[in-house]
């Protein structure tokens, strides 16, 4: 019986003559499993994509008993702050990648188009925001240097796919997986109650695909089961439904505050706003500006919504979104 294999496949058997690492290639491996027909044609062939990503496992696993430095990536943060899209295979990580940023992320309708991060810058009003997409998790074969950017994140969201009949399986795995890398994810902070060495990730929970057939009704099951966990926003990418909320939320989430200068007699410097994290005051808006600004600061003067004009504050002022402050030296 022939294998009646689609095109799609062998452009992505291109990929896999090309990839350098072994996680790349186990990746790529999957994707070529996930299109193949499954049929008596293919028995064959499938048994030997598996048997190479099970010898390719084995090869990692070996290089991290001897102690070997593993493959792994670390992506400097850029912007306002770094934000980290996980999710189960075809979850639209990569579609809302390509929707909100200037990434140039790859999007098909089969699971494991993403085989290793992709970097997107996302405007949010006056600033940028770095948003990082990630290969797919799933159970047992999840890479292992997703967890260093994870953890090196300032907010992560969870994507899930609202199409799926096995949407909770697949967010319960996500959980699971994370989990063995001593991760917990959540949308608010909290004292960690577990053993020493868990790290814990504000999260907010994006389902996505809403336009799909039954999408709502699982978003009302997610909103019984998760609400008190995670933040919950729905979303269509592909129809760039409620895209504007999902930055939005995604800048509230991040904790972050705008602040604006001017100087004496000018109007307000509004093209690069400096961001500091919720709570900062006075003296913090100095030191960003520059570490020895401080120690020369004679008073400040700022102009906040509905509240000062001009009026001249305390160093230990608790700063606001958006306040504009003129400083004296």
């Amino acid at each position: 019986m022939p294998a009646n294999l689609p095109p799609q496949y062998y452009e992505i058997e291109k990929k896999y003559r090309l990839a350098r690492t072994n996680q790349e290639k186990i990746a790529i491996l999957k994707q070529m499993l996930s299109i193949m027909p499954k049929h008596k044609g293919t028995d064959r062939l499938q048994g030997e994509l598996k048997a190479k990503i099970s010898r390719l496992n084995k090869e990692i696993q070996k290089k991290q008993r001897g102690g070997k430095r593993i493959y792994s990536y670390y992506i400097p943060k850029q912007g306002a702050g770094q934000v980290v899209l996980i999710g189960a295979p075809n979850a639209g990580k990569s579609q809302i990648i390509s929707k909100v940023t200037d990434a140039d992320a790859e999007v098909a309708p089969y699971p494991f188009t993403t085989y290793k991060p992709i970097v997107g810058m996302m405007t949010f009003e006056d600033i940028k925001i770095q948003l990082i997409d990630t290969p797919p998790i799933a159970e047992n074969s999840t890479e292992s240097y997703l967890t260093e950017i994870i953890k090196n994140s300032d907010l992560t969201l969870l994507i899930v796919n609202l199409g799926s009949d096995d949407i909770l399986e697949e967010i319960g795995t996500v959980i699971k997986e994370l989990g063995k890398a001593k991760i917990l994810i959540g949308s608010k902070e909290k004292k960690m109650e577990k053993e020493e060495g868990w790290t814990y990730k504000r999260t907010i929970m994006v389902a996505n695909k809403i336009d799909i057939k039954g999408a709502k009704e699982r978003f009302s099951i997610l909103r019984e089961l998760y609400e008190d966990k995670f933040s919950l926003i729905s979303i269509c990418a592909k129809e760039e439904k409620n895209l504007k909320n999902f930055e939005k939320e995604v800048y509230k989430a991040l904790q972050i505050i705008r602040i604006y200068t001017k100087a004496p007699g000018k109007p307000v410097d509004k093209s690069e706003p400096v961001v500091l994290k919720e709570g900062s005051n006075i003296l913090d808006a100095a030191r960003a500006i520059h570490k020895d600004f401080v120690s020369r600061l004679r008073y400040v003067r700022i102009w906040s919504k509905n509240k000062f004009d001009g009026q001249e504050v305390k160093k230990d002022y608790i700063l606001k979104d958006s306040d504009v402050l003129e400083f004296h030296a």
